[in-house]
């Protein structure tokens, strides 16, 4: 999401900018896209408490007895032992993602939003332009970390409002794996087609050969 910034913010320029980007994607990003999603296996690369998909992940769920903060926190974890960092199936539904087990993290917050929803929690999109990030591997190549575009999810549970971000096993309601160094907006329903092309075109780019 790095290529982001200022875009949504430049009306005058937005117009061309998406036609030339649509023209790039059906030329280049979606044939590379697409053959990155073949590559993929079919199935998730891990089963989570013998969940698979987001139905049986809001069942589960529901069978918990938990409430509130303890609910939202259980989903977070599925989802984020769930996934795989991947930016090779950016044209997956975020339910065909979470069955397969591989995003990036648009669709992985959009997935666990879904199952928030099915639990009766409300959640919402945001986006920061620049955060920090640990190092990780990405399809088995190490990642040294660094600045890159975010997208998670906030909610308002009890009166308090939690960052809620299934993107390391290791966060909880409140407690995410990156700095946030840019201002944090919400993220439109009307501007997700569009960042989610953006981001296309970027992970295509990291992900390319070099």
């Amino acid at each position: 999401m790095s290529l982001i910034a200022g875009i949504l913010f430049a009306p005058a320029g937005l117009a061309a900018i998406l036609l030339a980007g649509t023209a790039l994607y059906l030329a280049v990003f979606l044939p590379l896209t697409s053959l990155g999603a073949r590559l993929l296996p079919d199935a998730g690369p891990k089963s989570v408490e013998g969940i698979k998909s987001i139905d049986e992940a809001v069942a589960a769920g529901k069978a918990t007895g938990l409430e509130g903060a303890e609910l939202a926190a259980w989903a977070q974890g599925i989802a984020a032992r769930r996934f795989e960092y991947s930016r090779r199936n950016p044209w997956d539904s975020p339910a065909r993602c979470f069955e397969r087990g591989y995003g990036y993290c648009i669709q992985q917050a959009r997935a666990l939003e879904l199952l928030l929803t099915g639990l009766g929690i409300e959640s919402r999109l945001v986006q920061a332009f620049r955060c920090r990030f640990p190092p990780k591997a990405i399809h088995g190549e190490e990642w040294p970390g660094g600045l890159s575009g975010h997208a998670w999810l906030r909610a308002r549970i009890g009166g308090l409002e939690y960052d809620l971000c299934p993107g390391d096993a290791a966060n909880s309601p409140g407690r995410v794996h990156f700095e946030i160094l840019s201002t944090v907006r919400p993220m439109p329903r009307w501007s997700v087609p569009i960042l989610h092309i953006l981001s296309v075109a970027e992970n295509a780019r990291r992900d390319a050969p070099r």
